[in-house]
């Protein structure tokens, strides 16, 4: 690896510490909800799209920042040459071993390895790639999407996810107030009334969806013995940047990289402000994760921490 900046080292320490406890932190694996399943949802999202977007399997496909795996084991699954990388080390040997255990006959060392963007050439062509959990820790969009130009053919779609800047409108905390002393509050609100414009669906074409969910959200509600959450994880360290982006900013950033902004879906939909889910997490969470249709619409512009974002290579 080469030009390790201060944010990738600090970012690469960090999840080398988390590697072994990452998988039961982000996937919810025992389904208690004490958690909410972020990647694992991020990763659902993510394959929904491949999916609607009808990419040939057989393609090449390249995850960047893949952690413990679950995104590219699940698209050698579906078929596809899929590879991954990561920069933390210990997250490739979780990864390697989570790969193993499915005895699927691939080549191991063909499949993930230690490796920085920097270190990402030209020589290799993708059909697609995918960018999950990654931008938020690089130090600008140059970074990736640099990288992105080289190894896409034309045609060729990126799925990258980015955490929402325009949940700070609804979360009522710190994120907030930063903004508002920052004077970017009026600028971020203009930037909200354009929101529709991204989003691949309205509000009305999933009403039906949204109907159905009311019933498995009340279900899903009466087989939970209610608990608070005590067991604790890592923090994030005081010195990494995990930046927010809107739709807008990264169509910008996408556009000087010969890339189009196709359409984004946001994720981890929140139904109350975020301090209750520190109280009520299970009820919280399950709510939550059955609300994930909201972020095909404008609606999860607001209410949801996150979005994957759909880019075509033109």
């Amino acid at each position: 690896m080469k030009n390790i900046t201060k944010q990738k080292e600090v970012t690469k320490v960090f999840f080398n510490q988390v590697s072994g406890e990452w998988f039961e932190r982000t996937y919810d694996p025992k389904g208690d909800y004490l958690k909410f399943p972020v990647n694992k949802l991020r990763k659902d999202v993510a394959l929904l799209e491949i999916d609607n977007l009808k990419i040939k399997k057989g393609s090449k496909s390249l995850d960047i920042g893949c952690g413990t795996g679950q995104m590219v084991i699940d698209l050698l699954k579906r078929g596809y040459e899929a590879r991954g990388i990561d920069i933390a080390s210990k997250m490739i040997d979780e990864a390697n071993k989570n790969l193993k255990q499915l005895g699927m006959s691939v080549g191991y060392n063909d499949v993930f390895n230690t490796s920085d963007l920097s270190d990402v050439k030209g020589d290799k062509k993708y059909d697609f790639v995918t960018g999950l959990g990654l931008l938020e820790y690089l130090d600008t969009d140059k970074e990736l999407f640099s990288v992105l130009k080289n190894i896409t053919k034309n045609g060729s779609y990126a799925l990258v996810e980015c955490r929402n800047k325009f949940f700070n409108l609804f979360t009522g905390n710190d994120y907030t107030l930063k903004i508002l002393e920052d004077g970017k509050g009026d600028k971020l609100l203009k930037d909200f009334i354009d929101v529709q414009r991204f989003s691949p669906s309205r509000l009305k074409d999933v009403q039906k969806t949204i109907s159905n969910t009311y019933t498995e959200i009340a279900d899903a509600l009466k087989n939970i013995k209610y608990k608070k959450n005590d067991k604790s994880y890592s923090k994030y360290p005081k010195l990494m940047n995990r930046r927010q982006h809107t739709p807008q900013e990264l169509e910008a950033s996408a556009k000087k990289y010969g890339f189009s902004l196709e359409y984004v879906v946001y994720y981890h939909v929140h139904p109350f402000p975020p301090f209750y889910e520190k109280e009520f997490p299970q009820a919280y969470n399950v709510i939550s994760e059955w609300m994930t249709p909201l972020g095909r619409t404008p609606l999860g512009a607001a209410t949801a921490s996150a979005f994957v974002a759909i880019l075509r290579k033109k």
